[in-house]
Order: C-alpha cells, then sequence, then structure tokens
C-alpha cells in the first residue's frame, strides 16, 4: 500500500549495487571518464542503468565538472533564413556530438549579457555569428569558455573562427555579370548596420567587387549601403533607380537584401535581368524560389558548421576559409540548367 509519498528517484549508488560495482564506475561509464571501464563491466553497468531507469542529475554533474552538456549560439537575426539554415545546421552537429543547442539572438552592443547568461549556466563553449564586443570577449576569457566565431572573419587579434569565403564569392559573381554577360555598369548594395556612416572598415564583399571592376577597367562608382535585410534591399532599390540610372547590373551582399531588391525594382518598374541583372552572396534557400530566381555565391553552411562544432568541442583546432559556389540563375540572365 502506497503511503502517499513520491518514489525514490534512483541513484547513481543503486545502479553500483546492481551492477556489483563501485559507484565511481558508474560515473566513468555515464561521463565517458576520466578513467577507461572494461568492456564487460561497461555492459552491466549499462544493463543496471536501464532495468533501474537510472537518469543521472545533469545539473549536479555541470557542478562537478564545471561544465554541460549545452553549447550556446548567438545570432544576429533569427529571422533570417541564413541564420536559420545557420542554427539548424549547428544544432544539427551538436547532437552528432552529444551536446544540446541553446540559440540566442544578439547584435553587437548587447552581448555581454547574453554571453554572461550563457556562461551561468556553465556550456561548454559559444559559437557566435555575430562580432562580440569587448565586454563580451572579456566574459569569455574570465569564464574561460571557448570561443569560435561562425560566418565571421578572423579577427586580427586571432581566435578561432570559421567563415565563408567572401572576397572570392563576391568576386566571381561580378566577375560573371561582367564577363557572361557583358555588364559595364555594376552597382553595389553593401549592408551595414550603419547605412549613414561612410567610416566603416570595407566588407570583403566590397573588396571583391571593386577588384573585380578594377580589373576589367570599369569604373566603382554605384554604392548603396543599406541595412542587412529585405527592407534594406526594399530601399536600396528606390536609391539604386533614382540616383545610379546607369548602371546595368547590380550585385548585392546578402541574399536577403537581394529579395527586397528583385521586389524594389518590380515596384519601380523595372524588369530583371532586362533592365538590371541581380546577383547576391549566401545561397539561402529562398534563393531559388524568388521571381526570378537569385543567382548567389552559395556557402557551405553545413561544412561550416560541423567544423565549427569541431573546433568548439577541442576536437580540432582551425581558423579556416570556406569557399563558395557560384550558383547561376535567372536573375543574372541565365538559364539555370545550363548556368548561361
Amino acid at each position: 500500500m502506497s503511503d502517499g509519498k513520491p518514489p525514490r528517484a534512483v541513484t547513481r549508488n543503486d545502479v553500483a549495487r546492481l551492477a556489483g560495482v563501485s559507484s565511481a564506475v558508474v560515473s566513468y561509464v555515464v561521463n565517458g571518464g576520466p578513467r577507461p571501464v572494461a568492456e564487460a563491466t561497461k555492459a552491466k553497468v549499462l544493463d543496471a542503468i536501464e532495468k533501474l531507469g537510472y537518469r543521472p542529475n545533469a545539473a549536479a554533474r555541470s557542478l562537478i565538472t564545471g561544465r554541460s552538456d549545452l553549447i550556446g549560439l548567438v545570432v544576429p537575426d533569427v529571422r533570417n533564413p541564413y541564420f536559420a539554415a545557420l542554427a539548424r545546421a549547428v544544432e544539427t552537429q551538436a547532437r552528432a556530438h552529444g551536446v544540446n543547442l541553446v540559440l540566442a539572438q544578439g547584435r553587437t552592443g548587447g552581448m555581454a549579457p547574453l554571453v554572461e547568461s550563457l556562461s551561468g549556466h556553465l556550456v561548454a563553449g559559444i559559437i557566435v555569428s555575430t562580432v562580440p564586443e569587448p565586454e563580451a570577449v572579456a566574459v569569455v576569457v574570465r569564464n574561460r569558455i571557448p570561443l569560435v566565431r561562425l560566418s565571421i572573419a578572423v579577427p586580427e587579434t586571432g581566435g578561432a573562427a570559421v567563415w565563408p569565403d567572401y572576397y572570392n564569392g563576391a568576386r566571381a559573381a561580378v566577375e560573371h555579370l561582367v564577363e557572361v554577360h557583358g555588364h559595364r555598369e555594376v552597382a553595389l548594395v553593401i549592408g551595414s548596420d550603419h547605412p549613414e556612416r561612410t567610416d566603416e572598415a570595407m566588407d570583403e564583399r566590397e573588396r571583391g567587387w571593386r577588384d573585380a571592376l578594377d580589373h576589367a577597367g570599369l569604373p566603382t562608382r554605384h554604392v548603396v549601403r543599406a541595412f542587412w535585410s529585405a527592407d534594406g534591399g526594399l530601399d536600396a532599390a528606390a536609391r539604386l533607380v533614382a540616383g545610379h540610372p546607369e548602371a546595368t547590373a547590380v550585385f548585392a551582399s546578402s541574399d536577403q537584401q537581394a529579395i527586397g531588391l528583385l521586389s524594389g525594382l518590380h515596384r519601380a518598374g523595372r524588369s530583371v535581368p532586362d533592365d538590371l541583372a541581380v546577383a547576391s552572396f549566401d545561397g539561402s534557400p529562398e534563393a531559388a524560389f524568388t521571381v526570378p530566381s537569385l543567382t548567389t555565391s552559395s556557402v557551405p553552411v553545413a561544412d561550416m558548421a560541423a567544423e565549427a562544432v569541431a573546433v568548439l568541442l577541442g576536437e580540432e583546432r582551425a581558423v579556416r576559409v570556406h569557399p563558395t559556389t557560384l550558383v547561376p540563375r535567372e536573375s543574372c540572365g541565365c538559364t539555370p540548367a545550363t548556368g548561361n
């Protein structure tokens, strides 16, 4: 007859008694170390765990080891399909390594509290896809948390980073517009968190655009700075049509900007690609479904996520740039099946 009290939780000692081993051996099996356990003994412990329904106390284990089975990922905008795809890829890789993902949204200037919160959860490491300000980096250093920059070029100060080849991806797209389609006036819509400023460091995509045009002896006078969003691209379309009527093609620094750009050009009565050819950078899933379909330099998201997680967990030591692949579609004037 029940006395009304909840059943006692199964403990590590219960498992040890049933398996005929010490509680330390149970701990080694559950935590994968730090000492090896013979396969026969390990089998007995796992059998006892299954029979008793034992569930290790993750919080207690975190306090002992100083780290949980969690990793953090900070992205600037979860609504952006590129970062959504990046988050899905990181989560897939995290699970493959036996850890779970905590996703947070934060831009530069407000990351320190997020990093502090993740630190409080004893995460095994943090991946950031937005530039961490010095205050956030200080939290990481103080708490000795592994940090990997994903989709952000390695800073001058060094550190672990995995990112796409922004420069050559942009250059390949612009060279395609020039060499395959014969455009002589190619504009740039470049992303910025502060479009009104003119003193920001040059983005690698802008440098790729400039170098491609310089190499071809073409002008680099058509530049529109806009927010990293579809709304930014929509605004850029109006400014491009009004301020740069000579341009016959445009390279946008992100697919989201390009999607807004396509909409804005349609509103302005401009046909793509007949009046203005469009190419961009990211390779987000939506690029294949715009009208017309979007030519883009595609980023190897799955490969970058796999490497970032491996670096974070100490399985690899890498600072690596990943090559992009140009995917020609209708927005530049190509037939998708042939690429010309």
